[in-house]
């Protein structure tokens, strides 16, 4: 198999100052991509401002012989969002690839102790920022019928015992890849938008304690996720709309079924006779895998015309 290349492409990696983003936007470069190494400088709980981890991240990628610019606006703002992808456009002419990297983990108590201000800074991060940059870049690659975005979403999104705030903004992610992804396929451009599930030390793994973050950081590095993220930001990515697990060396498809469960042919059913068919309802055996919300609606006996209801967005 021939080398994936990025000669001549054009990305963005945000929260790129290091651990991950950095493994991501030092991998693009050293396969020729021009790359905006985009980092706030805050710690990871959102605080403070440094541009000093992206100029860092930068002469790295540089002194390897690839090519870099550092940025430190902000993804949590539509203005700053706005600059970061500007900025690109400026250097370089246009954005072929997205990396929604930047995410902070601002509370770690249990819902009553969250305060909205917790909340807010992690839906505004790793959620807003996420769509604040799709949006951006989005008419140029629709314009130019080539783009690659990749979303950072979490296994935190399977559930956490605490910090609800960021597993609940990492499945905004997953949502808003699945719809963006949609879209491009109903126009039929080649535009495409997956997501992955990152397994690695970072700085984030910190709260674990020295131990486990020593241990994640020998078992999980990030340069360990960065192939993968690679693939799906490349031209001859396979998959468009997918979530993975990535770490460790390997990677896994995660996904969203629906069981075979139980549809009543009488709309007149009863609570007990939903308790009744649960087990069946369970069942995992046979799952479908729906293409959208249309899809899964369309498993239902009716008369409703749900192919019509297609998506699409300009």
């Amino acid at each position: 198999m021939s080398e994936l290349r990025f000669d001549g492409k054009v990305a963005i990696v945000t929260g790129a100052g290091g651990g991950l983003g950095k493994a991501y936007a030092a991998l693009l470069a050293a396969r020729g991509a021009k790359v905006l190494v985009n980092d706030l400088g805050g710690n990871f709980q959102g605080q403070g401002q440094d541009m000093s981890y992206a100029e860092a991240a930068t002469r790295e990628i540089r002194d390897a012989g690839g090519i870099a610019e550092s940025n430190g606006d902000s993804v949590a703002t539509s203005a700053g969002a706005n600059a970061i992808v500007q900025d690109a456009l400026k250097r370089w002419g246009r954005v072929d690839i997205l990396v929604n990297n930047a995410g902070i983990v601002s509370a770690s108590g249990t819902l009553g102790t969250l305060t909205d201000e917790e909340w807010e800074k992690d839906m505004a991060v790793s959620a807003s920022g996420t769509f604040y940059l799709c949006r951006a870049v989005w008419e140029g690659m629709m314009e130019r019928d080539f783009g690659r975005i990749v979303n950072i979403s979490s296994g935190s999104w399977f559930g956490m015992g605490s910090a609800v705030p960021y597993p609940a903004a990492k499945g905004a992610v997953w949502a808003m890849t699945r719809s963006l992804a949609a879209a491009t396929n109903a126009l039929g451009k080649n535009v495409k938008i997956n997501a992955i599930m990152p397994i690695a030390g970072s700085r984030m793994t910190q709260l674990m304690g020295p131990e486990i973050h020593g241990l994640m950081e020998r078992d999980f590095p990030a340069r360990a996720v960065a192939p993968v993220v690679a693939m799906l930001a490349h031209e001859s990515a396979p998959c468009n709309g997918e979530m993975f697990t990535a770490g460790g060396g390997g990677y896994t498809r995660v996904f969203a079924g629906v069981t075979q469960g139980y549809r009543a042919t009488d709309k007149d059913w009863t609570p007990e006779t939903a308790l009744a068919q649960f087990d069946k309802v369970m069942d995992t055996n046979g799952f479908h895998i729906p293409e959208g919300s249309m899809d899964e609606a369309a498993l239902y006996t009716s008369d409703v015309p749900w192919e019509a209801f297609k998506p699409f967005i300009k």
